[in-house]
């Protein structure tokens, strides 16, 4: 009789699990903290994951946003490009496209030390969020940094490959940066036959190896 109950209780938990699930993987991603002290992640282990550092551009970002489809690159965006390309941003969060905080240069954080704190505020209202990701525009990660984003629960992403000059060769973890600034910037068109040519993973996916399956009911 206890092994029946048991059964039924088991069953019962399940079922409520099952049909609590939430619809957008995201969601089963609060901000976390991947380590036990500030670091800085570069790379994941169970595929390619493809990242945007975007200061610069409009017409032909809002068409290859408007036009790719998923699994979508993740997009480190400078809070100044967020604020003033609100019908873009709106675009992409209805499509559910990745949109984390890239930075200043790492330097600055010690120059200005609550910058980090404004732009994260600055990103929560623009956004509606706060970033689960941030990297610095150079890439470097001084230790005020470190803990500055640790204090705010923010994870900090480097890239083991850049697209400069040409397309580098992906290996299995590799989490590459494809550059879109006023001074040094990758063809849009390249870019999009790059990415719907690959099969790319989200950050956490490639770190943790989650594989998601949900379903979409109807309302």
């Amino acid at each position: 009789m206890k092994t029946k109950a048991l059964l039924v209780g088991l069953l019962i938990f399940l079922l409520f699990i099952l049909f609590n699930v939430p619809k957008n993987f995201s969601s089963l991603l609060p901000v976390f903290q991947l380590t036990e002290k500030p670091t800085v992640i570069s790379k994941g282990s169970y595929g390619n994951t493809i990242t945007v550092d975007l200061t610069f551009g409009k017409e032909d970002i809002e068409q290859f946003v408007t036009d790719i489809q998923a699994p979508y690159p993740h997009f480190f965006i400078g809070i100044e490009w967020i604020e003033r390309s609100e019908e873009i941003i709106e675009v992409m969060k209805e499509k559910n496209i990745p949109i984390s905080l890239l930075g200043k240069n790492g330097a600055t954080y010690i120059e200005s030390p609550t910058l980090f704190e404004q732009e994260v505020e600055r990103f929560e209202q623009a956004i509606g969020e706060r970033p689960l990701w941030f990297r610095s525009m150079d890439y470097e990660f001084p230790i005020e940094l470190q803990k500055k984003a640790w204090e705010q629960k923010v994870n900090l992403l480097s890239s083991s490959k850049y697209w400069s000059d040409k397309v580098p060769s992906l290996e299995k973890g590799d989490i590459l940066t494809i550059p879109l600034h006023q001074e040094e910037r990758v063809d849009i068109q390249q870019l999009k036959k790059f990415v719907q040519s690959k099969e790319i993973i989200t950050i956490e996916q490639n770190i943790f190896g989650l594989k998601v399956k949900t379903k979409t009911y109807p309302e």
